[in-house]
């Protein structure tokens, strides 16, 4: 070893060690029950920005009353340029801030400082935040004594303005657009962000029902059952079949669905996918269903036209035996019936006898149960009879 390593390794480790210090160090919390200046309170070193590691660790509330965090740390509250007002009583809080800072869970932040960039870029109004950093949204309708901006993640806690209009994020999310305003609500209303991009391998996933769109994050299998993987947009998303009526499509256009919806089957040849066709539509040309059909199978072609067959007719109806037809029929036990509505064949469990479908385990007799029981136990007794003479007959005949 040459003269001088063991000095230079040593001043290595030593850097290493002041800088982990350094790094741990963002945010701590009291020890003692005399906590000193610019400690946290115990438990509320709970504000994580830009990270999970303990040096994204911010404080949320000051041990000492008369302090406060200004960009996460604590310090004492006076003629701040943070425009801080403590919370009365002093319980190491913000309940407002000043030109060019705004609020975050307990304390103020600046546009100015590299911690409040990560949260905020702009705060145009006093004490507001108004265009937020990436990975949160501005809060729809914030005052300076209200947070004003929240994680595109947080999909519980969220913020809540004037006691009834919660603004949430989506759970996880990583990138999103901030909620419309909430209307006057006279209960507690929640409008959530709408969600662009996802945290690791998750896709976003977009839902609309009622002219309003819902964004969640899922992983790319539990795209379906009307939904396909979008692998044209960056990042991947997961999208709507166009056929409402589709199950399972390739893209988003009419004639790319493969599976549909129960009461629907896929117009176009077989193997290929094509737009969901009603199988009670009719037409002279193309691919038609039956007539007063509530269920069909895909017509089984090559070429560009088929009609389906019936497996199952609206109420008070049903298919003829080729399937080709829906027509009246008034058995409930009968399974095909023809155009005159005579049953062609029964349900399983039941036999065609004159035109009728009867259960294949119904007595046949006419007698009514009563009689029945009673020729049972009268041939009981004579089989019993019979048996005890025959003993009788044996045992008699041997001891002669």
């Amino acid at each position: 070893v040459s003269a001088g390593m063991p000095e230079l390794m040593f001043a290595q480790l030593l850097w290493i060690g002041c800088t982990l210090q350094i790094v741990q160090a963002t945010c701590t919390e009291q020890t003692a029950d005399q906590p000193a200046t610019t400690e946290c309170k115990t438990n509320m070193c709970n504000v994580l920005i830009g990270g999970t590691e303990a040096a994204n660790k911010y404080c949320s509330q000051c041990a000492k009353a008369a302090e406060a965090p200004i960009n996460g740390v604590c310090k004492a509250i006076s003629s701040d340029a943070s425009g801080c007002a403590l919370k009365s009583p002093n319980d190491g809080t913000c309940t407002q801030c000043g030109n060019g800072y705004f609020l975050y869970k307990g304390g103020c932040y600046g546009t100015g400082d590299t911690t409040g960039q990560k949260l905020c870029t702009t705060a145009a109004t006093e004490g507001v935040c108004t265009v937020a950093a990436t990975g949160y949204f501005a809060v729809p309708g914030a005052a300076k004594t209200d947070q004003s901006v929240a994680a595109c993640g947080d999909a519980t806690t969220g913020v809540t303005i004037g006691g009834n209009k919660k603004y949430v994020g989506v759970d996880g999310c990583t990138k999103c657009t901030k909620p419309g305003e909430i209307a006057e609500a006279t209960s507690l209303t929640t409008a959530a962000a709408t969600c662009t991009e996802c945290t690791g391998t998750k896709i976003v996933k977009t839902v609309t029902a009622s002219g309003k769109s819902v964004t969640s994050c899922i992983e790319p299998a539990e795209c379906k059952d009307g939904f396909f993987v979008d692998t044209a947009a960056n990042p991947n998303k997961c999208t709507a079949c166009t056929d409402q009526h589709c199950l399972t499509c390739s893209a988003a256009e009419a004639n790319k669905c493969s599976v549909c919806a129960e009461g629907y089957f896929v117009g176009a040849a077989t193997g290929s996918e094509g737009p969901c066709v009603k199988c009670d539509a009719t037409g002279s040309s193309g691919f038609a269903g039956v007539a007063g059909c509530a269920k069909c199978t895909r017509p089984n072609t090559s070429g560009a036209s088929g009609t389906a067959t019936c497996d199952e007719c609206e109420a008070g109806k049903k298919p003829s035996e080729d399937k080709t037809k829906c027509n009246p029929c008034a058995d409930t036990n009968c399974s095909f019936c023809d155009e005159k509505g005579a049953c062609q064949k029964c349900s399983e469990g039941y036999t065609l006898e004159g035109g009728k479908c009867t259960s294949s385990s119904a007595n046949r007799s006419g007698l009514s149960t009563g009689a029945i029981a009673g020729i049972s136990v009268a041939a009981v007794v004579v089989v019993g009879g019979l048996v005890g003479f025959l003993c009788w007959w044996f045992i008699c005949r041997g001891k002669a």
